[in-house]
């Protein structure tokens, strides 16, 4: 009979646990060989819709909240944008592009702020498209225009915006130099890229058993091909033209989503027979979630992911 003095597992022993439970429930090898093609990620976000909004954020922000405190507020949301505006404080831009904008919930946000700037977005998801319009023009939105495209090829001329942002997005590239080129194009020299995402920290490569295997697992949890490693995305901005003006880390900001949405997850998984049934009545891109929601606050826990704000320049 074990000790009630038992020590605590570890946070690797506590991952191999997570591991096992989900092991129960998917074909975890299998899912994680599984390719993502850009039909994939629309696809996730077209199934997941209505689960964001339930689960996540009824506002519809698609990204993690940002809070101090190490305790969950859904004022959070807003915390990559008040670091947009931070920035923008003492010089607005005058043409701003969104990469990704989701369900318009940072447009909703920034656009009134800054009435004299020109805003644009892009999404790949037709269903966004359609939702954030809705929600633009309801609000009386004026100043903000949005297009159906794919940041690998985007649809502006050259030079035709001050600042760029993409929030937990532009970890869906398949070609993350193409995306970087095509940033620095349409941005005007002097012009500025800002990023929020997770980012592993060392290539997969230097991973073995099951933390590499957890990072592809939540990786296909969010219909993402293979995570960017820090290191190589920032060199290849600089190949593109982008200066690396600024580095934040945010793991302990978005630690309390983490953990919320372990909880939300883990109740899925936390009787097999309940589980498997609850799965069976989802979309599969909706159920892979799953795997995202309860491993990703032990990859970041044990220093495999990381979340980062970066700010690029464009050379002028």
């Amino acid at each position: 009979m074990p000790s009630i003095f038992s020590a605590a597992p570890t946070p690797r022993q506590d991952l191999s646990r997570r591991l096992r439970r989900l092991a129960r429930v998917f074909p975890l090898e299998p899912l994680a060989q599984q390719g993502t093609a850009p039909s994939d990620v629309v696809e996730y976000y077209e199934h997941c819709f209505d689960a964001y909004r339930r689960h996540h954020s009824s506002e519809g922000a698609v990204h993690m909240a940002l809070n101090d405190g190490g305790r969950f507020d859904p004022d959070g949301f807003y915390g990559q944008l008040r670091r947009i505006e931070q920035v923008w404080r003492d010089a607005p831009p005058q043409d701003v592009l969104e990469l990704a904008f989701g369900q318009g919930f940072n447009l909703a946000y920034l656009a009134p702020r800054f009435p004299g700037t020109r805003f644009c977005g892009l999404d790949l998801t037709p269903r966004h498209v359609e939702h954030a319009r809705d929600l633009l023009a309801g609000r009386g939105i004026a100043n903000a225009e949005l297009r159906q495209g794919d940041f690998h090829d985007l649809p502006y001329a050259d030079a035709s915006f001050d600042h760029l942002y993409c929030i937990e997005a532009l970890c869906h590239a398949t070609d993350t130099p193409r995306a970087l080129a095509e940033c620095a194009r349409v941005l005007r020299p002097g012009g500025t890229l800002m990023l929020f995402d997770g980012y592993l920290l060392r290539p997969l490569a230097a991973l073995s058993g099951d933390d590499a295997l957890a990072i592809r697992l939540v990786a296909k949890g969010l219909a993402v091909e293979r995570f960017q490693v820090i290191g190589e995305l920032l060199d290849e901005a600089r190949e593109a033209g982008l200066a690396v003006e600024r580095i934040a880390e945010l793991d302990m900001q978005v630690m309390p989503s983490l953990q919320r949405l372990e909880r939300i997850t883990g109740a899925v998984i936390r009787w097999l027979w309940l589980g498997r049934i609850a799965l069976a009545r989802r979309h599969p891109m909706r159920g892979r979630n799953v795997l995202a929601g309860y491993l990703m606050r032990s990859t970041v826990s044990l220093g495999l992911l990381g979340y980062r704000q970066l700010l690029l320049r464009k050379r002028a």
